[in-house]
């Protein structure tokens, strides 16, 4: 078939990497019940590959006549699926059913650039017998809640977690585990912040050469973005940061299952408080339902509740 007339599913730059890799499983049921060939006109070219799908730049001309979408119900779904162009403009589409065929696999489809594949290899191998928990801690878009004392889901949906409460899980995976080193990946912590954690805890990081950094104000982060995410994908505990799909993806949705902590939803200095969750394959809404509805979360009170994990890293899935 002519390039011009084939059917074409577009995945643009509307939101962050984690968003746009949640979203993906709507383009490929498009391409699988329609036909549409999916193009992705995103930065990250140099360090990913999609099996299924080729990057290529969207110009002005390619969006004449298409037909944008975000979250079609099942019935809109079946009527875009007639339009030759389609451009995904939005992070929360999906049909249920669909997604829950297409999520994992979509997953599957992704290809991290064997040069980040290697390094990841030579930073991990070491660790041994070593439990790799990762820590992900988002400031950047994230804000600070107006009393550093208390962390509250309900002041903003994407509230920053303090600091003191991850010393304070980081602590207790130590005591809970015992031989243990921490896969720091973040954005907005500032050195001394870093110092700080360095000081307490043994850590191990990416080096830092975001190519993506300027042109996505409000995600800053040091390290390349995929490499941060797969390596986060290899832990068997990622110590996260709440509603935040980059806790969210690696942990669900590529590698090996992972138990993911979190604050509760209000939680105190004086007397700091987590809970954990296991949704490996499950997608974003139920990340989401964990703090805001209570669904699959639980509450540790004391170290005894937290699973035992089966492997220290996983790096067999790469």
């Amino acid at each position: 078939m002519p390039d011009m007339l084939q059917k074409k599913v577009y995945s643009t730059l509307f939101a962050g990497l984690c968003n746009r890799l949640e979203a993906l499983p709507l383009c490929f049921a498009f391409q699988e019940y329609f036909g549409h060939e999916v193009l992705l006109d995103w930065p990250e070219t140099d360090d990913l590959r999609v099996v299924g799908a080729r990057f290529c730049r969207l110009w002005p001309w390619m969006k004449l006549g298409a037909k944008r979408f975000a979250s079609p119900t099942p019935d809109e779904f079946a009527r875009l699926g007639r339009h030759r162009v389609l451009m995904q403009k939005g992070l929360f589409g999906g049909i249920p059913q669909i997604n829950r065929r297409l999520y994992l696999a979509t997953a599957a489809r992704l290809r991290l650039h064997p040069r980040h594949i290697v390094a990841i290899h030579e930073q991990l191998t070491p660790c041994n017998d070593t439990i790799v928990v990762g820590v992900h801690i988002r400031r950047g878009d994230y804000r600070p809640g107006p009393d550093g004392d208390v962390f509250d889901i309900a002041h903003h949906i994407h509230s920053q977690v303090n600091l003191w409460w991850y010393e304070y899980a980081m602590e207790r995976i130590m005591t809970r585990y015992g031989k243990v080193v921490f896969y720091l990946a973040h954005n907005g912590l500032t050195r001394e912040e870093e110092n700080r954690l360095g000081h307490s805890f043994p850590l191990i990081q990416a080096p830092r050469d975001n190519p993506y950094r300027p042109k996505r104000q409000g995600h800053q982060a040091d390290a390349n973005p995929l490499r941060d995410l797969f390596t986060l994908a290899c832990c068997p505990i990622i110590i996260g940061s709440p509603m935040s799909t980059f806790t969210h993806y690696p942990a669900h949705a590529l590698g090996r299952p992972t138990l993911v902590i979190q604050p509760l939803p209000r939680t105190l200095r004086s007397e700091p408080r987590m809970g954990y969750s296991q949704l490996f394959g499950q997608d974003i809404h139920a990340w989401m339902d964990t703090l805001y509805k209570g669904k699959s979360f639980h509450t540790v009170r004391s170290l005894a509740d937290l699973p035992d994990v089966d492997y220290c890293y996983a790096l067999e899935w790469l």
